[in-house]
C-alpha cells in the first residue's frame, strides 16, 4: 500500500513537472491536466521508491545510535583551612602535596585549586549581643569591633554586614565596603534585652549568603556574646547547620570580663566555632578584645583555600565529613563536613 502511494505521488509530481515547462499550466485550469503515465515513467517511479526505501532503512538504522550521554558534574567542595605549629604559629608556606584529603572515608578524585594565604573576597558578618548583660564591656566591644573592619576590609573586593541581637535579631547595616557606614552603624548601637544567640548565627548565615558572587568568596561570622541562650527559636544543633548549609565560618569572642560564664555556655560556643571551621577566643580583659580581634584578622590572612572533586557524592543532602591531614607536629583546622547539594 505505501509503495503503491509513494509511487502515485512520484509521478503525478512528474506530471505537473512537465506541464509546468510550458507555463503555469498552459492556461488550462488544474483539472484540465492530464494524470495518464506510461509503463516507463511507472518502472522509474517504482525504482526510485526502491531507492527512497533503502535510504529510509540506513537512517532508521543510524537513529537507533545512542546519542552522547549528558552527565551533571559532580559537586566541587570548597574548602578554607589553617595550619598551625605546637607554639600556635601559622604556618604558611605548604604545597598541596603536603596535605591528605578524606571525604567520607574516600580521597577525592581531584584537587581542582589551590592558594595558600588566600586572597579571595571575604563576607564577614560582625554579629553583636545588645542584651543586658554585655552593658560593662559594651563600648570596648563596638571600639574594637569598628577598628577590626578599618583593618582587615578590602574596599575592591570584601564586604560586610552589622547585625545586633537581643531577644530579637536585627539587620542593622546591611552589605558595604565603606567603613564609614559600618562604624556608624556599630556605634548607634544601645544595649537592653535577653539573649538568643542562635537565631542570630542562623540570620546571620543566611544574609551571608545572600551575595551572588561571580567567584568563590569566604564567608565568616564574627559573634560576640557574653552569655548563654534564652531566647532562641532553633537549638545549638539547628544553628550549626544552618552554618554548614551556607558554609559560613563562626568565630565567637566570649566576653567574660566579669568571669560570670559557665562551663556550659563555653562548651556550646566552642562545639560552634569548631564544627563550621571558626575560632573560639575567651576574653577576659578589656584588652583581650582588641587582641581577639587581632588573632581573627591573622587568621583570615592566613587562610589556605583548596577546591576538589570529590570520588562519590549525590546531592541528596547527606553530610560529608572531612578530614585533612598533614605534616607532623602541625594542626590543621577546618570545618568538619558538608551537605551534599
Amino acid at each position: 500500500m505505501v509503495k503503491t502511494i509513494l509511487t502515485l505521488l512520484v509521478l503525478t509530481s512528474a506530471g505537473l513537472a512537465q506541464s509546468s515547462t510550458d507555463g503555469p499550466f498552459s492556461g488550462r485550469n488544474p483539472q484540465d491536466v492530464d494524470f495518464s503515465f506510461s509503463q516507463a515513467q511507472i518502472s522509474r517511479a517504482e525504482g526510485f521508491y526502491s531507492q527512497t526505501s533503502a535510504l529510509a532503512s540506513n537512517v532508521a538504522s543510524s537513529a537507533s545510535v545512542s546519542f552522547p550521554t549528558i552527565r551533571k558534574e559532580v559537586q566541587e567542595v570548597n574548602l578554607t583551612f589553617t595550619v598551625t605549629d605546637h607554639h600556635g604559629h601559622f604556618v604558611h608556606n605548604l604545597a598541596p602535596s603536603d596535605f591528605t584529603i578524606n571525604d567520607k572515608g574516600e580521597p577525592p578524585e581531584r584537587i581542582t585549586y589551590f592558594e595558600s594565604q588566600s586572597e579571595l573576597p571575604l563576607r564577614l558578618a560582625i554579629v553583636i549581643d545588645s542584651s543586658d548583660s554585655v552593658t560593662y564591656a559594651f563600648n570596648d566591644e563596638k571600639r574594637s569591633a569598628a577598628a577590626f573592619l578599618r583593618r582587615i576590609l578590602r574596599r575592591t573586593s570584601d564586604l560586610a554586614l552589622v547585625i545586633e541581637f537581643n531577644q530579637e535579631v536585627r539587620l542593622v547595616q546591611e552589605f558595604t565596603s565603606d567603613n564609614d557606614l559600618l562604624s556608624h552603624a556599630i556605634k548607634q548601637l544601645r544595649s537592653g534585652g535577653e539573649t538568643a544567640i542562635y537565631d542570630a548565627v542562623s540570620g546571620a548565615s543566611q544574609q551571608l549568603v545572600k551575595v551572588k558572587d561571580a567567584q568563590t568568596a569566604r564567608r565568616a561570622i564574627i559573634l560576640l556574646t557574653d552569655g548563654e541562650d534564652n531566647r532562641s527559636h532553633i537549638n545549638l544543633e539547628q544553628a550549626e547547620e544552618v552554618a554548614q548549609h551556607n558554609e559560613c565560618a563562626v568565630y565567637v569572642m566570649s566576653i567574660n570580663l566579669a568571669g560570670r560564664n559557665g562551663e556550659q555556655f563555653e562548651h556550646a560556643m566552642k562545639e560552634l566555632s569548631e564544627v563550621t571551621g571558626g575560632t573560639f577566643l575567651d576574653v577576659r580583659t578589656r584588652e583581650g578584645v582588641t587582641n581577639a580581634f587581632s588573632r581573627i584578622d591573622q587568621e583570615l590572612r592566613s587562610q589556605y583555600f583548596i577546591s576538589y572533586k570529590p570520588a562519590s557524592v549525590s546531592p541528596d543532602g547527606s553530610f560529608h565529613r572531612i578530614v585533612v591531614l598533614g605534616p607532623r607536629k602541625l594542626r590543621i583546622h577546618h570545618r568538619n563536613g558538608y551537605f551534599a547539594k
